[in-house]
């Protein structure tokens, strides 16, 4: 395949001692939350797919008219590939769960391409929730490390199925976040040195969210950020 603590404020008794001639006061009052991260989009997992793209809207965004859905999956999955540098497996496998670990407490990913076996499109959006936007930001800044890591590198790839297809060389290079320069991201792409199948991929923060898409095409298209960001438009209306 493809080849992000907050805690509610609550109302709180402050109590502060003043030694002074023996006496004591106690000051009462009510913690306010930080204006800032009351702004926080925050979203459930039942709100999941509510802010997936659909092939209609899909469609434009990667000049296509016939995208249709070609799987989903509900948590994150172990890759069916081997790495002959595993560490970098994550920058070509979509949602890994072993980088995604446990702390996510909602997951959906869905899967687009053009019908028969000659398509031009093949695009994976991942949305998943965590409790808090610091664990979201976690997850993010662990791709920032493992692209740090990888970037400028050739991975070979096996898949453990021989039936699933050949090995195959995908060399990995960092890019700028080209349409919300502001996003919370890191993105990159993975291509074969000679071949025009380029994926571009993304992996940025909304609140709590965090969305990982990867687009690939027969071009360097770098579509992943326009679908990530169009996503995180909707978290924010969700919100």
């Amino acid at each position: 395949m493809r080849g992000r603590s907050f805690a509610g404020c609550l109302g709180l008794m402050v109590l502060v001692p003043f030694a002074a001639a023996g006496c004591s006061q106690v000051v009462s009052g009510t913690a306010a939350p930080d204006p800032v991260v009351a702004k926080i989009p925050r979203m459930t997992p039942d709100q999941i797919p509510n802010v997936l793209l659909t092939t209609a809207e899909m469609n434009p965004l990667v000049s296509s008219s016939t995208l249709t859905q070609k799987f989903e999956n509900t948590s994150p999955t172990t890759p069916n590939f081997t790495y002959d540098q595993p560490t970098c497996g994550p920058m070509v496998y979509t949602g890994d769960s072993d980088t995604y670990g446990d702390q996510w407490n909602g997951y959906r990913l869905r899967s687009y391409r053009e019908p028969g076996d000659n398509y031009d499109h093949a695009i994976f959006q991942t949305v998943t929730t965590f409790a808090n936007f610091l664990v979201a930001e976690d997850l993010v800044a662990k791709y920032r490390d493992i692209l740090a890591q990888c970037q400028n590198k050739d991975i070979l790839n096996t898949p453990k199925d021989p039936k699933d297809g050949n090995p195959s060389t995908l060399h990995i290079t960092q890019v700028a976040h080209n349409s919300d320069p502001s996003a919370d991201s890191v993105d990159w792409t993975t291509g074969a040195t000679g071949d025009t199948w380029v994926c571009s991929d993304t992996m940025r923060t909304e609140g709590n969210v965090v969305i990982e898409v990867s687009s690939c095409a027969n071009s360097d298209a770098r579509t992943a950020a326009v679908i990530a960001d169009r996503i995180a438009a909707k978290i924010q209306q969700q919100s």
